[in-house]
């Protein structure tokens, strides 16, 4: 998936347009001409080194129009043999023939023909508002979301199945939406895990970690996980984990957000836990140094 800025196209289009008047006058001054060739011709550029998109049908026609532009700029406006501009050419009163535009008129307009119709059988949708959430949001960085974009901890596989979550989310997929999310809340788990209970088996599962978790609550301890946490792992378990592992099980777009929600909740209170059970060590150290 390619994040394209559409505002590209729209200054290709002004580049595009700025071009024709050109073509209209009878001649034209470098002064005058320079800045849209030169737009144009950068917008060509990076179009055919698939900047913002990669071109297919029209990548022919663009590379027509790309080569005189770029020899007509350099005839007019460089150094012969360099890439230095020439600036001892008074560019006001030296001009450049309507005839030099007409073959290059001709390929501009071969080129938008062929563009339009490569953008027409184009696969480009538009994703709508999903629920609350904003979508590029959603789709660019759905760790924002849940309040844990700059989370130290949070990093690698469960941050990568968050944001994989919320462009499942965004896309409309929400059983694959739940899966992400499940996944994510899973790989945080073991580090909860083995905050609180040590090394972790070869093999973890799920239930397991949080049936040993649960074994190490002390109510009044305060080394001890915590009860709201793991129950809330054990609902994201029983309701939405175990159930998605079944291939006949399916999840509609409501079920998918509450899930998401959901992980990021248990995400955000297991890091808490951890933080609260480092301070606490240290300061048990401190008062048995003292």
């Amino acid at each position: 998936m390619q994040h394209i800025n559409l505002s590209f196209f729209v200054d290709l289009g002004a580049s595009l347009n700025a071009f024709g008047a050109l073509g209209k006058q009878q001649q034209s001054s470098l002064a005058d001409a320079y800045s849209p060739l030169a737009d144009l011709d950068t917008r060509l550029e990076k179009l055919l080194n698939g900047d913002p998109i990669r071109l297919e049908t029209a990548a022919h026609s663009a590379r027509e129009l790309f080569t005189p532009l770029r020899a007509l700029l350099r005839r007019h406006y460089y150094v012969s043999d360099t890439d230095q501009l020439d600036w001892g050419k008074d560019w006001n009163t030296n001009f450049i023939a309507d005839w030099e535009f007409l073959t290059l008129k001709r390929k501009v307009e071969a080129f938008q023909h062929v563009m339009a119709a490569e953008f027409q059988n184009s696969a480009t949708f538009y994703v709508p508002q999903r629920m609350g959430y904003h979508t590029p949001t959603l789709i660019l960085n759905a760790t924002v979301c849940a309040g844990l974009w700059d989370e130290p901890r949070f990093q690698g596989v469960a941050r990568h199945d968050f944001n994989e979550a919320g462009k499942c989310l965004a896309f409309g997929m929400p059983t694959a939406a739940g899966f992400h999310a499940a996944r994510s809340v899973e790989a945080i788990l073991i580090l909860y895990y083995e905050a609180f209970c040590g090394p972790r088996p070869e093999r973890l599962m799920m239930g397991d970690a949080i049936r040993a978790l649960e074994a190490k609550v002390d109510p009044e301890g305060p080394l001890s996980p915590s009860r709201k946490v793991l129950r809330t792992l054990r609902e994201i378990k029983d309701l939405d984990r175990n159930p998605l592992a079944h291939p006949d099980a399916t999840l509609d777009m409501i079920e998918a957000k509450a899930l998401f929600d959901l992980a990021g909740i248990a995400i955000v209170s297991m890091l808490r836990g951890m933080y609260n059970l480092e301070r606490a060590k240290a300061g048990s150290a401190s008062d048995t140094a003292a």
